[in-house]
């Protein structure tokens, strides 16, 4: 039996922890034996690496309505089976293409977050739609918990369509995980990693970290966005030039998780967390503001420490607090392989079987049914 044709689309594979799951799940699931094609709007180079070179890539104009059009030829041409979209209004791209191609694909639409201020319109419109996203759709996949019930509650989806599969992450399967006092001697760097967008809240990070007292202490925040020089501009007001450091995103953070003593989430909406999953596989601390994501991912005190929203006094305190005494390794380590590739990836190809098998089912059916 030829194997199934799936087509992954997304916007870019621009740096984002959804970008880069999109590519390494298009990926993983091509060396599993599936037929995986690959469409984005526009070349991006932060996230192409992570895509399998065997993976045929169409660029389709940036241009949303270039877009659309070079979707609806790819469906014609292609002809997949299944169809996943992924981030901003990708969902309502491909659910656009596959009605103006009349295509018999199935999908499987994915949100990996909620509206942010800069989203855009059409990110916008992606979640005001799901009533009739959610019932074209063959699946919406949400990757918390939080996030499926927000979508049901906040956004009206049809809740028998809504699945929850929670992110699978990379991290090399090999990651060196330190003994508790190999940790304890590390330098007390703080390590935090993500978009720099509002809703990361990188600046209460940087005002937090003013007020640490653990000697030595030194910031590294990795990755790049629209508030790159507000922050410049925090830290240099702060007096931190000697103690901060922002090198940009980073496409094989892994070193960076060798080096630290703990990891630092200070977002004011996530949810989910790949940065706080990829720090534990390397058997880091976590300090995390309460935002659905990390609630879901640090259960213990072992894995980390959940502070108030926006709290730079709380946020300072947890630091020091980590810094001098960041635990064991072990159960945070074990806690990211329930996120692993290996734990991950079989639950989201269940779910592309069980429906192909749908579709075949459907495909028997005769026209007219006797009565």
């Amino acid at each position: 039996m030829p194997a199934a044709k799936l087509l992954f689309y997304t916007h870019a594979l621009v740096d984002g922890g959804a970008e880069r799951l999109w590519s390494c799940l298009a990926s993983e699931l091509s060396r599993r034996g599936y037929d995986v094609s690959f469409a984005v709007d526009y070349e991006a180079k932060e996230n192409a690496a992570n895509l399998d070179p065997a993976i045929s890539l169409t660029i389709l104009g940036r241009n949303h309505g270039r877009a659309v059009r070079g979707l609806t030829a790819l469906l014609k041409s292609e002809q997949p089976d299944l169809v996943l979209s992924a981030v901003g209004g990708s969902n309502i791209k491909m659910m656009t293409a596959m009605a103006a191609s009349a295509s018999k694909a199935k999908s499987i639409f994915t949100y990996h977050g909620s509206v942010e201020p800069g989203s855009g319109w059409l990110a916008y419109l992606s979640f005001k739609s799901l009533p009739l996203l959610s019932r074209r759709a063959s699946r919406i996949v949400a990757v918390s918990e939080g996030l499926g019930q927000h979508l049901i509650d906040a956004w009206r989806a049809k809740p028998s369509q809504v699945n929850v599969i929670l992110n699978p992450v990379y991290f090399p399967t090999d990651a060196p995980v330190p003994t508790a006092a190999e940790l304890a001697e590390r330098e007390n760097v703080v390590l935090a990693v993500g978009r720099m967008s509002p809703e990361k809240d990188f600046t209460t990070l940087i005002r937090a970290f003013a007020k640490v007292k653990t000697p030595g202490a030194k910031l590294i925040i990795l990755g790049k966005g629209p508030e790159r020089e507000k922050l410049e501009n925090e830290v240099l007001q702060l007096g931190l030039q000697d103690k901060v450091a922002m090198p940009g995103y980073s496409v094989e953070p892994w070193q960076h998780y060798r080096d630290a003593k703990c990891l630092v989430s200070p977002s004011q909406s996530e949810l989910f967390g790949n940065a706080i999953v990829e720090a534990m596989a390397f058997g880091l601390p976590v300090v995390a503001t309460a935002c659905v994501g990390p609630k879901e991912i640090i259960r213990t005190p072992s894995h980390g420490t959940i502070i108030r929203i926006g709290d730079s006094d709380a946020m300072a305190r947890a630091i020091d607090a980590t810094l001098t005494n960041p635990g064991d390794p072990v159960p945070r380590r074990a806690r990211a392989d329930d996120f692993s590739f290996a734990a991950r990836v079989p639950i989201y190809e269940k779910l592309i079987e069980d429906i192909l098998a749908e579709r075949a089912v459907a495909a028997t059916r005769p026209l007219f049914a006797s009565f």
